[in-house]
């Protein structure tokens, strides 16, 4: 550091000073004749300026700005080496002659070689497979060069140093290759990802029959592999049920679990929902662009419902992705690798519609790696039972009202039912008997209310009289409904929030329903 003294010219002041500056631990003085000579007889370094005052304080004042100078490129120096020390790429940096000048310790991992003994040797003596004196001599720049490095695989960027346009150097950096693919993967899901979560498992499949053990033990065997699973079965059977499970099940239970309903949007919606699009794709298309389901599923699993209602055209591109593992979003043409495991399902028999020619052969066979059946609820046995008590439980939590219980003669119905819309309309049977009834036992005609079928009866009405038992069911439903609204608004003083709760329903649903019906809150 710089101590300042203004000293007088008459020789007892300058010694004065000078013994002050040796007693303040001053080594070097920087001043006139007689002052220097004052600071050598006391054993301090002393620096001759044959000039006057203001020259003094000039040279004072460059030394200081080149301390500061000096202080600040050593900082610089020292945050350089941190950010080499510390970053995940590799780094080397050239001089115009193609020595390296630096080195830093990820590009030793990658190369064996030590910071130490590369420093100073030209590059091809160090890595001799790259383009380093290429961009040297045409001072362009190498972006995504590929290039092997021992084992491993990295992309290289080669950026020429330029002072005055002249190219003084290089510096190039290396990123592996895996972890590319890894950051690649974590992005797509970051931006993509709409919570593509497979959220049951096996143990949420329901049952003790036969027909259901065999088709648990068959897909806790083909989760296990990587292979394309076919799930075939009836409407409402709980085949979205089984692909969750078998995804859980998986090797690839921590990555997303996306589906898709092949017949739920017309094929030219499908096609960009399948494989994305990029920005000005088509009129209307998000700006910005937008992944497709293969993206999104990248590294988890994809399953396609009710496939066979897939069109031609589409079955042709599926069919390419299936076989390549790469997808083109609409649009674009980059290419992008994709790994996703497939599950597709469908309720229709695909043989015969390879037959008709309405399906293609080759992709069946490319589906149909692993069949599985997943039973009608029909052949089931007693699970009818197990699963209609269990949805009778749920929705009585959801309403907020006592659980009921089967009469014997109800069971026998329930047993006896056909059920063509398996699960799912044993789900929404259930529904209307906790509507309906509610803490109480439900009989019979509770049961065959529920199911559609004359009170009388315990047999499926006529198929054509279908629509008119609906409507009336539909009716009962209603009005059952708005007796309910009533009277929970009524016990809560008309508090729509509080109510809402007690419904288990959105405020937003209750207000609705009360508009729809004309209800007063009050009344």
């Amino acid at each position: 550091s710089f101590v300042k003294y203004t000293l007088a010219d008459q020789k007892e002041d300058i010694l004065k000073g000078v013994t002050a500056l040796k007693a303040a631990k001053v080594q070097v003085v920087i001043g006139k004749i007689a002052m220097a000579k004052e600071a050598e007889k006391l054993g301090m370094q002393a620096v001759v300026i044959r000039s006057g005052r203001e020259a003094v304080q000039r040279a004072l004042a460059e030394a200081k700005r080149v301390l500061v100078v000096s202080k600040l490129e050593k900082r610089r120096v020292e945050q350089l080496k941190a950010i080499l020390d510390f970053t995940y790429d590799g780094v080397i940096a050239l001089d115009e002659d193609g020595r390296i000048s630096v080195f830093n310790p990820v590009v030793e991992k990658l190369t064996g070689w030590t910071a130490e003994k590369a420093i100073g040797r030209l590059v091809i003596d160090v890595l001799p497979k790259s383009h380093f004196q290429k961009v040297l001599k045409t001072g362009k720049a190498e972006v995504g060069e590929i290039m092997e490095i021992g084992p491993a695989k990295v992309v290289a960027n080669h950026i020429p140093i330029k002072v005055d346009k002249k190219v003084e150097g290089v510096v190039t950096t290396f990123q592996s290759v895996d972890r590319l693919q890894r950051l690649e993967h974590k992005v797509r899901r970051t931006l993509a990802d709409r919570g593509h979560v497979a959220k049951h498992s096996f143990s949420h499949i329901l049952g003790h029959s036969q027909a259901i053990k065999d088709a648990i033990k068959w897909a806790r065997e083909y989760a296990q592999v990587d292979s394309t699973v076919l799930l075939h079965g009836r409407t409402g059977s709980g085949k979205e049920l089984f692909a969750q499970a078998i995804h859980n099940a998986s090797p690839r239970w921590c990555e997303s679990f996306v589906a898709i309903n092949c017949a739920a949007l017309p094929e030219s919606l499908l096609e960009s929902e399948f494989f994305g699009y990029v920005e000005g794709a088509f009129t209307g298309a998000r700006k910005g662009g937008k992944a497709g389901v293969f993206e999104i599923a990248h590294g988890g699993t994809l399953f396609l419902d009710e496939v066979g209602e897939m069109a031609p055209s589409l079955q042709a591109r599926l069919l390419r992705v299936l076989e390549e593992g790469e997808i083109m979003r609409l649009g674009d043409n980059t290419i992008l690798p994709v790994n996703v495991r497939l599950v597709a399902a469908t309720h229709r028999n695909l043989k015969e519609m390879v037959e008709k020619a309405s399906f293609r052969e080759d992709l069946f066979y490319r589906l149909n790696v692993l069949s599985l059946v997943v039973p009608q609820l029909a052949e089931r046995g007693n699970d009818i039972l197990l699963i209609a008590r269990h949805f009778l439980d749920e929705f009585s939590r959801k309403m907020n009202r006592s659980a009921g219980w089967f009469s014997v003669e109800a069971e026998q119905i329930l047993l006896e039912y056909p059920w063509p819309g398996n699960i799912r309309e044993l789900r929404n049977a259930m529904e209307r008997l906790v509507m309906l009834t509610g803490g109480v036992e439900i009989s019979e005609n509770d049961t065959a209310r529920a199911l559609g079928l004359d009170r009388k009866q315990t047999a499926c009405i006529p198929e054509s009289e279908v629509p008119e038992r609906e409507e009336r069911l539909r009716g009962d439903v209603e009005l059952a409904e708005i007796r309910l609204i009533k009277k929970a608004l009524k016990e809560c003083g008309g508090n729509k929030t509080e109510t809402a709760r007690r419904l288990g329903i959105s405020r937003t649903t209750l207000w609705r329903k009360m508009q729809d019906e004309d209800i007063d809150a009050f009344q």
